[in-house]
């Protein structure tokens, strides 16, 4: 049976005296299979950070909130959906969940014709554990920042405490050893460009000191594809970026390209997943239904951030050289089929261009490449969370 914890008699003798924006009279919490939402309804506008948390083995939504307080009176019934039991405390709720969910989507709601309250609607979705766990890593330094490093009260879950998890970020030079890739006139091997690059990046991106950085490979040494993305999985990647680059038999194409999976590749990622053990990870006793549809979120989340990175990349790589027409690309590549790791493939630019070989030859332009990609890196990660977005 549901049961919901409640803290709110000392939580308002604690309050007595101070002034508050807005008096919650509603907490709502419906929903059923993949979907629930939560209402919270007041007399003014609730001003609010909502947040990802994972504290020993419990995961919940914390909706914290300033300058709040409850009415004695307030219709509570009792949650469904996701959310099991919410405790209330002088930070905001704590909603804990029967299972991962993300918040698609947060709404703050004026006052209406029908009803005369501000109400703040969360909606959330089921989504993996590995999915939750990543995005309860990503908000420590998120609420802290909102709570202004308050120190949380006893009782409170102390995630703000946590040391934040630094983002891993895998990048594959491509070829090596005995396949040596494209060749430029002076002879200048693909395999040898895209390492120099490659180790040029995992430079820029370890100086910041936020990524944990892996290369697939250190040397002149040939890995298998299948190979290249178990390594990735392995280390729990963030992101895998393959660096590759171009031939033509047209001299004059130069430019970089970025690479997205297309359709075909998408039909290949369940059957190349099941073939190489790439499983992704879900709760012991979820049933097929519910383990089939997590997985697809999983692989349509993946296939979305792929494509998100891709179009912040494509910029930053203008900026450093030319980039070909229609420079964001689709293609049925292997090193881009992980079910849950967003990948791309970047092709610098084209050996078989003077400019451009003469460009990624030299240290400067290779490190101008390595820069932009770190860059861009950087914004994908800053980006605001899909889960933090209002309105």
């Amino acid at each position: 049976m549901f049961r919901t914890i409640f803290l709110i008699i000392g939580f308002l003798a604690g309050m007595v005296g101070h002034a508050f924006a807005a008096e919650i009279n509603e907490i709502r919490v419906e929903g059923a299979g993949e979907y629930t939402r939560i209402t919270l309804a007041a007399d003014g506008e609730l001003a609010h950070g909502i947040f990802s948390l994972s504290d020993a083995g419990m995961r919940s939504i914390a909706v914290d909130l300033h300058d709040f307080q409850i009415d004695d009176a307030a219709n509570t019934p009792p949650p469904a959906g996701a959310v099991t039991t919410y405790e209330v405390s002088s930070k905001g709720i704590a909603f804990h969940l029967s299972h991962a969910v993300t918040v698609s989507r947060a709404l703050n709601i004026g006052p209406t014709v029908s009803d005369p309250r501000h109400r703040l609607v969360i909606d959330l979705v089921r989504v993996s554990p590995d999915r939750f766990d990543r995005d309860a890593a990503v908000d420590v330094d998120r609420r802290a920042a909102f709570g202004g490093g308050q120190v949380p009260e006893a009782g409170e879950m102390a995630v703000a405490s946590l040391p934040q998890a630094k983002q891993v970020i895998v990048i594959d030079p491509g070829h090596g050893g005995h396949d040596p890739g494209a060749l430029a006139a002076d002879k200048t091997r693909e395999k040898d460009v895209v390492l120099k690059t490659a180790l040029s990046l995992k430079a820029a991106l370890e100086t910041s000191g936020r990524y944990t950085v892996h290369l697939t490979r250190e040397g002149d040494t040939y890995i298998e594809h299948e190979d290249r993305v178990t390594m990735a999985r392995n280390w729990g990647a963030d992101l895998f970026i393959s660096i590759h680059a171009d031939a033509a038999a047209n001299h004059s194409v130069a430019g970089a390209t970025v690479y997205t999976l297309n359709t075909r590749g998408q039909s290949r990622v369940d059957p190349v997943s099941s073939k190489y053990g790439w499983r992704l990870p879900v709760e012991d006793g979820t049933s097929r239904e519910v383990a089939s549809i997590l997985t697809d979120l999983t692989k349509r989340e993946t296939k979305t951030n792929s494509s998100i990175f891709a179009e912040i990349l494509i910029p930053e790589l203008a900026s450093a050289g030319p980039i070909v027409r229609n420079s964001h690309r689709q293609e049925n590549f292997f090193v881009l089929l992980a079910p849950d790791v967003p990948a791309v493939l970047i092709e610098v630019g084209f050996l078989t261009n003077r400019a451009d070989a003469a460009r990624l030859a030299s240290a400067d332009g290779r490190a101008r490449s390595a820069k932009a990609i770190a860059r861009a890196i950087d914004a994908y990660f800053d980006r605001p969370a899909a889960h933090t977005a209002v309105n």
